[in-house]
């Protein structure tokens, strides 16, 4: 128990839990290669900050017809918003490349690669704040604990260049500034002028999160509702002005990047066939609503990332949710804008039919911050500790189902077309990954490839670089009966041994920061 209080210790076990944490497979290459989400994210990243327009002819050169292209007008089909967080990054990357570059493991890369991380903790610690604010006594670890959990890191300290840890953290943005202009006195203009432009930023990552309009309205309605706030209609004009501004600036963007003022995402994305085929005109009403009503539970359940098992903070704000609507109709605007806000991404899971080819069903991930902020709502009116025990059982297997995603052929997603959870036929799938996390704990190559696939690993290598040349430790390894000749495991040592010391030693230093400021948080806390 006393080391469970000391500051010392406490920051060095998370210092190797975010370096055993932080995967190295998407982080040692040279460039993110056309075509998919992530480049498309990385395609408005990399235009911002390397070009500095909106032209994408480069990033797209030989792939024109593969993402969005209409009459010879080129672009990402992935929103703007993701990169234009993470520019700033990219921009300081590329600049330190022209002072020392390297190809595996370049700055354009790691830096780029370290945004995810940095908004993901950004957004825990503004939660603590906003939670702490509304005088919640939230715990730093517990609120952290609920993040780790959620399959929400798999974005941040591994396949980086996707948006949810960006659609998380403006939404996280939307509640803060929501707060700060009920509670301000002093600045509650500035607040008002801040709140539709964070909306529209949010928008801008995923433009399908409608429900961030809502936002504000429900934090009212949550916890300021028998309020009187300080001149509240004076500000009327700022929130007004500002939104008006804030579709100017989406407007700008839509026109110089697709060519014309669209706020559709289907012709940006170009997925209206998925549209006709959810909406299923060939059979009954019942039979529609039943499909549906299965597939809904499938969410919940299925052992393919089931939000029961992987996603314990968003189950419980859905379930915290429906519990509201149906049985406290004390405010039924509320319990109509938070089911409003559940539903409609469960829609869009519906429509999709599948867990959209990654780990856990990723498109629900931008409802953590809203099921964090329900589940202590409810908390503030009945007892919880039966949901709060469940919360920190399954989100310590939500962890634990990070470390072990695709570290054995039973928790690998398929390279072949396979038979999902929801009867579709599709790649990158793994219909049964409950059953195959739990016997990847009995697996020592499990462990192996935790071990060697994260940072942690990588350094400890590059450590024995530093006494043994890599083909006297491959000799050594080779000696203790180990099979070295795997042709993935030599490629791998390659790259270790080409990066530089002073870059592990910067990835230590900034976690090392990150690790220190949570356990001081925390000690201030208590």
């Amino acid at each position: 128990m006393k080391l469970l209080k000391n500051k010392y210790f406490l920051t060095f076990s998370l210092l190797v839990f975010f370096l055993l944490l932080l995967k190295i497979d998407y982080r040692f290459v040279e460039e993110i290669k056309c075509c998919q989400d992530d480049h498309d994210y990385y395609m408005h990243a990399e235009t911002i900050a390397v070009d500095f327009d909106f032209n994408y002819d480069n990033q797209l050169e030989g792939f024109e017809n593969k993402r969005f292209n209409d009459n010879g007008k080129i672009a990402p089909k992935g929103f703007l918003g993701t990169g234009l967080f993470s520019s700033p990054f990219l921009f300081l990357g590329d600049l330190l490349n022209n002072f020392q570059n390297s190809e595996v493991f370049n700055f354009k890369i790691l830096f780029y690669s370290l945004s995810s991380i940095f908004y993901f903790f950004l957004s825990i610690f503004l939660m603590y704040k906003l939670l702490n604010s509304l005088n919640i006594n939230a715990n730093i670890f517990f609120l952290g604990l609920l993040f780790f959990g959620s399959g929400l890191p798999y974005f941040a300290f591994e396949r980086y260049s996707m948006s949810h840890v960006y659609e998380v953290f403006s939404i996280v943005l939307v509640l803060y500034l929501s707060n700060k202009y009920y509670i301000s006195t002093s600045n509650k203009g500035l607040f008002a002028f801040l709140i539709p432009i964070a909306i529209g930023f949010s928008l801008l990552v995923r433009w399908v999160n409608y429900y961030v309009i809502f936002l504000p309205l429900i934090l009212k309605l949550m916890f300021y509702q028998n309020e009187k706030l300080t001149e509240e209609k004076k500000y009327s004009k700022h929130i007004i002005t500002s939104s008006i501004f804030s579709v100017i600036i989406f407007s700008f963007f839509s026109n110089a990047i697709y060519g014309r003022i669209t706020f559709n995402p289907q012709y940006v994305y170009g997925a209206s066939g998925m549209m006709k085929g959810f909406l299923m005109p060939e059979v009954s009403m019942v039979d529609y609503f039943l499909l549906n009503l299965k597939n809904f539970f499938l969410i919940i359940y299925t052992k393919e990332f089931g939000i029961l098992w992987f996603s314990s903070i968003i189950f419980v704000g859905l379930l915290l949710t429906i519990r509201l609507f149906f049985v406290n109709r004390s405010n039924y605007l509320l319990n109509t804008l938070l089911l409003f806000s559940f539903l409609q991404n469960f829609a869009i899971v519906l429509m999709w039919k599948s867990t959209a080819s990654s780990y856990g069903f990723r498109y629900l991930f931008n409802l953590i911050p809203l099921s964090i902020l329900v589940y202590f709502y409810f908390k503030s009116i009945k007892n919880t500790k039966l949901i709060y025990y469940y919360l920190i059982t399954f989100s310590f297997i939500g962890i634990l189902s990070l470390f072990f995603f695709e570290t054995t052929e039973m928790t690998q997603l398929s390279l072949v077309d396979e038979m999902n959870s929801f009867g579709r036929y599709l790649r990158f799938t793994e219909p049964n990954y409950l059953i195959g996390f739990f016997f990847s704990f009995f697996e020592i190559n499990s462990y192996l490839k935790i071990f060697t696939t994260s940072l942690f690993g990588s350094i400890i290598f590059k450590l024995i670089f530093l006494i043994y040349d890599k083909n006297q430790f491959i000799s050594i390894l080779s000696n203790l009966g180990l099979p070295v000749n795997n042709e993935d495991f030599v490629v791998y040592l390659d790259k270790i041994n080409e990066i530089e010391v002073y870059k592990f030693v910067l990835i230590i230093v900034i976690f090392y920061f990150i690790s220190k400021k949570i356990v001081d948080t925390h000690s201030a806390h208590d």
